[in-house]
């Protein structure tokens, strides 16, 4: 028969070092209070929130890493107070008050009627995956009362020119293909947890649809009256036709001012260019009738005009349509 004593101290070393090998979890909590300064053109925004974690410290030093490793990954902390630090039975439950000016992607694809999805997003600088896992904390949401959309954020939370639509808590993993040049590693790829809170604002779109589409509807308007002129007023219609051209050009410079640096055609870029090819047919039907007249076939010139201002509104309308199908 084995001994005893050897064989339980052997069993507790190895219980230990299994449960030394499992990662701490650290349960993860923000309440964002204001998000100002939303800059689409500098792609940051500023966020005043509370933070708080809870978790079974272990060691001093794990906890210690835990607390004071902490860092966004999308931006930067301008301030960190911590507001409690206690324990809760085998708990340690630290809360921090934290402002800082973080990073967002935005999405202008169906501007004005686009939606912005502002990212906060926290990893621990030094502890790997196998040592902290992020968890979303849940059973502190359900205690507040609030329905779970506004988990995470104040009642009360708004931005300028955005409504608020709903907020994501994700806790994933984050893969490093590199060891950061630390020759201690074997391996040259590092897994870290992450834990993110987004926030999603859809644009109020009226007041922007209002400055965008009436002033194009004006122009087209104006262009629409060059079917009612008679065929040899050629210098008269495509005064008319080139104004409106003109027009439409320097109101989408004016427009595209207030929008940063992208590589791709926003919505309202699709409807002036839309614009441009109705406003351009325009000026070549006004050419063509006079060429017509010119050419002693006035009648046909005429019927022209006369299914120009039927099919002029049906284009037009057809642009609408198909633009309302993108949103």
């Amino acid at each position: 028969m084995l001994p005893l004593k050897p064989l339980i101290l052997g069993l507790a070393v190895l219980l230990a070092g299994t449960a030394s090998a499992e990662p701490t979890r650290v349960f993860v909590g923000m309440h964002v209070n204001q998000i100002r300064s939303v800059d689409a053109r500098g792609e940051s925004f500023y966020a005043d929130l509370y933070l708080w974690m809870r978790f079974k410290p272990g060691s001093e030093e794990r906890a210690k890493d835990i607390l004071e490793k902490l860092e966004p990954v999308n931006g930067k902390f301008d301030s960190k107070d911590v507001t409690d630090d206690k324990m809760v039975g085998d708990e340690r439950y630290v809360c921090y008050r934290i402002t800082g000016t973080f990073f967002f992607v935005p999405d202008l694809k169906n501007y004005p009627f686009d939606t912005q999805v502002l990212p906060i997003t926290l990893e621990n600088a030094t502890l790997e995956l196998e040592d902290v896992l992020f968890v979303d904390d849940t059973v502190s949401y359900e205690k507040s009362g609030t329905p779970p959309a506004r988990w995470g954020v104040s009642p009360t939370l708004s931005i300028p020119e955005y409504s608020f639509k709903t907020v994501e808590r994700t806790s994933f993993e984050s893969k490093y293909p590199t060891n950061f040049g630390d020759p201690s590693r074997s391996s040259s790829g590092t897994h870290y947890s992450r834990f993110s809170l987004k926030m999603s604002f859809v644009r109020e779109y009226w007041s922007y649809a209002f400055k965008i589409l009436i002033p194009l509807l004006i122009i087209m308007a104006m262009a629409f009256m060059v079917f009612f002129l008679p065929p040899d007023q050629l210098d008269t219609a495509a005064s008319i036709a080139m104004t409106a051209l003109l027009s439409c050009m320097a109101y989408n410079v004016a427009v595209s001012q207030n929008m940063p640096e992208i590589g791709y055609l926003v919505l309202s870029d699709k409807f002036f260019i839309a614009t441009y090819v109705v406003l351009l047919l325009t000026l070549a039907e006004t050419c063509l009738t006079f060429v017509l007249n010119e050419n002693g076939e006035k009648e046909k010139a005429v019927k022209i005009d006369r299914i120009s201002r039927w099919a002029f509104p049906v284009l037009v309308g057809a642009i609408f349509a198909s633009f309302n199908k993108e949103l």
